[in-house]
């Protein structure tokens, strides 16, 4: 497949952080930046470009778990500021958009655990699968206390407390370790397995039937992996495969990615954009665990292609962007909204095929 970039309709408003899935021959995306606000294209009738879809009926959130399941949307946790709160905590809601009814509906009962940042996935058989996310209760209390530190009248404190959380070891976050399942038919929660890799935030999850590929992201606040994993779901047994070719084999400047786009074309993973901080695995290398501190955050703009034979360069594509929502048709892998290097939600949406 050669590289094809084609524009799309902006979005009425930039997305970032957000939600989406395709539904039928309509993409769906918002949240995150958004607030509330949902939207849909029509890929039958593109002349009509983005138009309003039902409000999200929760809190609004950025960085929830998504996936599209049985012709639904599902919407796991994120983060959000909830009635009666001034700082943001993570969410034990679950939501699914029936596009057929048009509607909302929240999910019975409380989540078992936060997924913030969380990847998930639905099998084959109906089920939904999750991986990695943070500890509600580490993240809760420390931006509960960081809440209370004025940065501008006490910013000796406040820097003293972030520099406090973001040094320590990466089992201190006490991040998701288990593979979770629902099960939608009857509402149900289970585990199936403890994750035998380092949980990921942020990471690009992508799947060829019920072979699920993660990609990177976070193992701690601003450092990412270096690793991509497969998962072979068979029942209720998970075949954790050995670690596949890294990126950082191949390109040895690659510190790991956040926030990228990634997409199964044919027998091909494509993976696009993302951000890292660049330093950080130098600085983890000598024995730095505050790894971004000090540190730009980059934005790149290139594009990888996995197969068989592991990671290929495939191209740039334009200015670098992360935290969009990207979804594929049988030939076409979409690119909406996003944020750029200067924290720019985006409006701007593509193809690539």
């Amino acid at each position: 497949m050669s590289l094809v970039i084609d524009a799309i309709a902006d979005l009425p408003v930039g997305i970032k952080h957000g939600v989406g899935g395709l539904l039928g021959h309509k993409i769906y995306v918002g949240l995150g930046s958004a607030g509330k606000q949902f939207f849909y294209f029509d890929l039958e009738q593109t002349e009509l470009g983005w138009q309003s879809a039902p409000e999200f009926p929760g809190c609004s959130r950025d960085d929830a778990a998504y996936t599209v399941c049985n012709d639904k949307l599902y919407v796991f946790s994120g983060a959000g500021i909830e009635v009666g709160n001034h700082y943001p905590t993570v969410l034990l809601d679950g939501y699914e958009f029936n596009s057929v009814d048009n509607c909302w509906k929240q999910l019975e009962g409380q989540l078992p655990i936060g997924f913030l940042g969380g990847s998930c996935a639905a099998l084959s058989s109906g089920e939904i699968v999750f991986l990695g996310g943070y500890n509600k209760e580490t993240f809760d209390n420390f931006v509960g206390e960081l809440s209370q530190i004025d940065p501008q009248s006490s910013p000796d404190a406040h820097k003293s407390r972030l520099t406090q959380f973001m040094s320590q070891d990466v089992a201190d976050y006490r991040w998701n370790q288990d593979i979770w399942k629902y099960e939608p038919s009857d509402n149900r929660w289970s585990i199936i397995c403890k994750n035998t890799r380092p949980a990921n935030c942020g990471a690009g999850i992508t799947q060829s039937g019920d072979v699920i590929t993660l990609i990177e992201g976070e193992i701690k606040p601003g450092l990412r992996s270096l690793e991509t994993k497969q998962y072979e779901f068979c029942g209720a047994e998970v075949n954790q495969r050995g670690l596949c070719q890294s990126i950082a084999s191949v390109d040895y400047e690659h510190e790991g990615l956040a926030g990228h786009f990634v997409e199964t074309l044919g027998n091909q993973i494509y993976v696009y954009g993302g951000a890292y901080f660049i330093g950080s695995q130098n600085n983890l290398k000598h024995g730095k665990l505050y790894t971004h501190q000090g540190l730009k955050k980059h934005f790149t703009n290139k594009v990888w292609k996995f197969d068989s034979e592991g990671w290929r360069f495939a191209g740039e594509f334009g200015e670098g962007l992360a935290y969009g929502v990207s979804l594929s048709t049988e030939q076409r892998m979409y690119i909406i909204g996003g944020e750029n290097s200067l924290g720019e939600a985006q409006r701007r949406c593509y193809t690539l095929y």
